[in-house]
């Protein structure tokens, strides 16, 4: 494509094949490759807003919140997307004018409006446009992921890289030393993680090692960069030291081999652009140990004993659940982060027995299928032409570069792919996600870099900043109404029922401050309803529960803590029955609950249909406590 278009463009020259990326003045002397993304007035404001925002979202935390990592990241990242889009009006025709950007553009446009169509079909559309609790994975946020790819591919070039390799270098003290000293128990924030110390700014150890591997490859690209002052590199040098030493402190293995990923793509080139033959030598050796560690990941093999873990068995679970989301939902999903209203349902027998039933999961841990399950088969392919152009355009960049060049996009192409090996085994995080994001569309501009995009650079609009203040600022009017929420609920969670009855009137106020602004989350409102039972008692309780399975008739906890009402406090039997044989057909693994509705339809007289639910039991879980409580109890 392009690079056929500008053959007489190539850096094939010695002059050129030595150009240092991140110098001054770029070697390649057309003036249109300056002219991509040249640095004229606001462009290097959209290129502060582009790095610094991932910077930010990367690491902001803001423990007053009810969810104080993916909360702020998300209102960061839907805040900076939004100001570039009102760039990205304003250039996208200049900069589609390059073969290959148009191509970035199309792609990013099909996901966006793939992402779009699956919204429309949620069923829960707060949980759709801004995610479920504790991921804030919706809409919003991939159509603001999806926004910073495209800005960076307009954007990051050779020779404006040193940018981006400054922020690298900033994040990997930050992190690096921050989750240093948690494992070592010494924590600004006072706060304390049962399972581990060692959260990061990301909340939990997982996160912390494959977010820490990428800067790792990028830190590791800085070191061998001969171009750098010595100051840049030793700090880089710093950080190639201490983050390894974290990711083993954070027992992220995953961690690990997806930095051994991003590496090997560095020596890999290193070497071949001196022994060409060792190289592949050495590619066809690192495939089949590649493929001994997926093998041993999932307990094959003779490493096996070394990398499998149980966790990755727990994975496979999840996997099968979201394949089957899939099949049954193949057009647009289950909906845009509704994978736990769906989990129940999907799930097999060998997971509600391995764990219990209570034990569900939000999310796939595997972003591709993650998609699959909640957006359908087009967000699926557009997902995977976006991930696949960008592959290509690093293989293009790969083949067309020599020298320091050739190795800086190697690093790159090495950061990237160490991103998409998490994404097999993990999540979406957003402050993973940020990066994957930002280095795919780092990697499209520099591959565009290196050749001509054949156009002049528009004057700049003085109505840009305009237009991006005003977007921006509507979606900081959103965020902060989420602050309000957010901060309220956490705030709510701390304190404790009173028993002196003057007290219960501030009580309430305080339960009841989470639903007063606009947007109201579905599990504020559930916690909030239950908090209101101690004040008013059972009746407000009950209305606001029902109100809540009437909006969301897959609000599972909902119905639960319903119908436990419904039997405990009223003896309520035909009320309980009818929300025991709703819940279970979205949870028909559950050997609990049909013990529970046993026992409801025998307190109602009806012994006959308590007696039914024995072979019901048996047919999944012959062998469980629950199977002999309801011989016991029901007779045969």
């Amino acid at each position: 494509m392009a690079n056929r278009q500008n053959r007489g463009n190539r850096p094939n020259n010695p002059k050129n094949s030595n150009q240092l990326a991140g110098s001054k003045k770029p070697e390649i002397k057309s003036p249109r490759i300056k002219s991509v993304g040249a640095s004229t007035g606001f462009d290097k404001g959209a290129m502060r807003w582009l790095i610094w925002g991932s910077v930010t979202v990367s690491l902001a935390i803001w423990f007053s919140l009810n969810d104080p990592f993916n909360a702020p990241k998300s209102w960061v990242l839907s805040i900076g997307a939004f100001w570039l889009l009102g760039w990205l009006i304003f250039r996208f025709k200049y900069f589609i004018q390059n073969r290959t950007l148009l191509v970035a553009t199309v792609f990013s446009g099909a996901f966006a409006i793939a992402l779009l169509a699956a919204f429309l079909a949620t069923d829960n559309k707060f949980t759709g446009m801004f995610g479920e609790t504790l991921l804030k994975t919706g809409f919003l946020s991939y159509f603001s992921l999806t926004v910073f790819f495209l800005s960076a591919a307009y954007l990051i070039r050779l020779h404006r890289f040193v940018i981006f390799e400054r922020a690298v270098v900033f994040v990997g003290i930050v992190s690096g030393t921050y989750g240093f000293l948690q494992h070592y128990k010494i924590d600004f924030t006072k706060n304390t993680y049962a399972f581990s110390p060692l959260v990061g700014t990301l909340g939990n150890p997982d996160f912390v090692g494959a977010s820490l591997a990428i800067l790792l490859v990028l830190n590791v690209g800085i070191v061998i960069a001969s171009k750098h002052k010595l100051w840049f590199r030793s700090v880089a040098g710093f950080n190639v030291l201490l983050l390894p030493v974290v990711i083993l402190f954070s027992q992220a293995r995953q961690g690990l081999l997806a930095a051994g990923v991003g590496l090997g793509v560095i020596l890999l080139v290193w070497i071949y652009q001196r022994y060409k033959k060792a190289a592949y030598t050495l590619g066809g050796f690192a495939l089949i140990t590649g493929l001994g560690v997926v093998a041993g990941m999932l307990k094959i093999g003779p490493l096996a004993g070394l990398i499998y873990k149980p966790s990755v068995t727990y994975r496979g679970d999840f996997w099968r659940a979201a394949a089957r989301m899939f099949t049954h939902h193949p057009l647009f999903g289950v909906g845009l982060d509704r994978f736990s209203a769906y989990f129940r349902q999907y799930r097999d027998t060998t997971q509600s027995l391995r764990f219990g039933p209570d034990q569900i999961a939000n999310v796939a841990h595997n972003v591709p299928l993650q998609l699959a399950a909640t957006g359908g088969v087009f967000v699926l392919v557009a997902y995977l032409l976006l991930m696949g152009f960008i592959f290509w355009r690093g293989i293009v960049a790969l083949r067309i570069t020599k020298g320091p060049q050739q190795l800086l996009i190697a690093v790159v192409f090495g950061a990237w792919l160490t991103y998409q090996s998490q994404s097999i085994i993990s999540i979406d995080n957003l402050g993973i996600a940020i990066w994957g994001y930002l280095i795919g569309g780092a990697l499209v501009g520099l591959s565009v870099s290196i050749e001509s995009d054949g156009a002049k650079a528009p004057s700049i609009s003085m109505v840009q900043p305009i237009v991006s203040g005003i977007l921006a600022s509507v979606l900081l009017v959103v965020s902060l109404l989420f602050y309000g929420s957010e901060s309220s609920m956490h705030y709510l969670k701390l304190v404790v029922p009173p028993a002196d009855p003057k007290l219960l009137t501030q009580y309430e106020q305080i339960a009841n401050k989470p639903l007063t602004y606009l947007f109201k989350d579905p599990d504020f409102e559930y916690t909030s309803a239950v908090a209101i039972a101690h004040v008013h008692g059972i009746s407000p309780a009950i209305e606001s529960l029902k109100a809540m399975i009437a909006n969301d008739p897959r609000s599972f906890d909902a119905m639960f803590a319903l119908a436990q009402l419904y039997a405990n406090q009223q003896q309520n039997w035909a009320g309980a029955i009818a929300l025991d044989k709703a819940m279970i057909k979205l949870d028909p693994y559950n050997q609990l609950l049909l013990l529970q509705l046993g026992r409801h339809e025998k307190s109602a007289g009806n012994l006959t249909a308590a007696r039914a639910v024995i072979p019901l039991i048996n047919a999944f879980a012959p062998n469980s406590a629950e199977a002999k409580l309801a011989l016991t109890e029901f007779g045969k």
